[in-house]
C-alpha cells in the first residue's frame, strides 16, 4: 500500500502579508516547512527539501535577516526520514515544486535521487529576472553531481503520482497529485497555495509572478479536491483540508494511506 508521509522540517518568521498578497500585513508570524515522502513499491519520492540546514552560510545577509529559518537538529529533512525508517540514499526521486530557497535548500543531502523540475523554473531560478531574484538561491540548488531531470507540463512521475503545472507564483512552479487507498487523492500544493485562507477567502498569495495564472492554478486544484473529495496538503500550514474540512496534523510525522 503506498504511504504518504508528512514531514515537518523547522520553520522561518516572517510577515503573514507575503502569504495573503498583503492582508495582515505588519504582523510577524511562524511559518512552518513541510516535506512529503511518498513511499511506493516502484520507489520513494521526496518532495521538496525544506531551507538549508546551512542557511546562515548560504544565502544572502538580506535573506538572512528578513527571513530567519529555524531547523533543530532533529528536524532535518536527513533526521525525520531517519525516524521514519529510511535513509537519504533510500530516496530515488526528489520532486522540487520549484526552486525557490526553501523549496529546495537540502537537495544536497540526497547525491543518489533523481530531480524532477519544471524546465521553465530551473532556467528561471538560474537566470532570474529581477523581478523574482529575491527567493532563488542559486549555491542550494546548482550542486555539482546532482541529477536533474527536466520535464514539460503535466508528468506522470509513477503510475499513481502525477506532477502537474501549477505556475503563478514561479513560472514553471508544479504541485503533486498522489493517489492513494484510503484517503482517495492527495494534493501537494507546494506554494500554489499558502494557507487556508488563501483557499477559503479566497485570496491570492503575496508572491507572485503572474497573478492571473496564480488564480488558474489555484483554481485546478480545488477543482480536484472538490472532484475527488480529496485531501489538500500544504507546504507553509500546520493545517490540511480533509472531506470533513480543515484538519490540524499531528506533532511530529503523519502518514496517510
Amino acid at each position: 500500500m503506498r504511504k504518504l508521509h508528512v514531514l515537518p522540517v523547522g520553520h522561518e518568521m516572517g510577515d503573514k502579508g507575503a502569504l495573503t498578497l498583503l492582508k495582515g500585513s505588519g504582523k510577524v508570524v511562524e511559518i512552518p516547512y513541510t516535506c512529503y515522502l511518498i513511499e511506493d513499491d516502484q520507489g520513494n519520492i521526496l518532495v521538496d527539501t525544506s531551507s538549508s540546514v546551512r542557511w546562515k552560510q548560504l544565502h544572502p545577509p538580506d535573506l538572512v535577516k528578513s527571513w530567519p529559518v529555524y531547523i533543530g537538529e532533529d528536524e532535518r529533512p536527513d533526521r525525520m526520514l531517519e525516524k521514519e525508517g529510511f535513509s537519504t540514499k533510500d530516496i530515488d526521486y526528489v520532486v522540487n515544486t520549484h526552486l525557490h530557497y526553501d523549496h529546495c535548500g537540502n537537495n544536497a543531502m540526497f547525491p543518489d535521487a533523481k530531480f524532477l523540475v519544471q524546465e521553465d523554473e530551473v532556467s528561471h531560478a538560474t537566470y532570474p529576472g529581477w523581478w523574482e531574484a529575491s527567493s532563488y538561491v542559486r549555491k542550494v540548488f546548482d550542486v555539482s553531481g546532482l541529477d536533474y531531470r527536466l520535464i514539460r507540463g503535466d508528468t506522470e512521475l509513477i503510475p499513481g503520482v502525477t506532477l502537474i503545472r501549477t505556475p503563478g507564483h514561479t513560472e514553471g512552479h508544479q504541485s503533486v497529485v498522489v493517489e492513494l487507498e484510503r484517503s482517495r487523492v492527495a494534493v501537494i500544493a507546494g506554494d500554489a497555495i499558502y494557507l487556508p485562507d488563501n483557499y477559503e477567502d479566497p485570496i491570492l498569495p503575496g508572491i507572485y509572478v503572474d497573478a492571473r495564472r496564480y488564480g488558474q492554478s489555484m483554481q485546478r486544484i480545488r477543482d480536484i479536491i472538490e472532484r475527488r473529495k480529496g485531501t489538500l496538503l500544504l507546504t507553509h500550514s500546520k493545517m490540511y483540508l480533509s472531506p470533513g474540512g480543515w484538519q490540524k496534523l499531528k506533532k511530529g510525522a503523519q502518514t496517510f494511506t
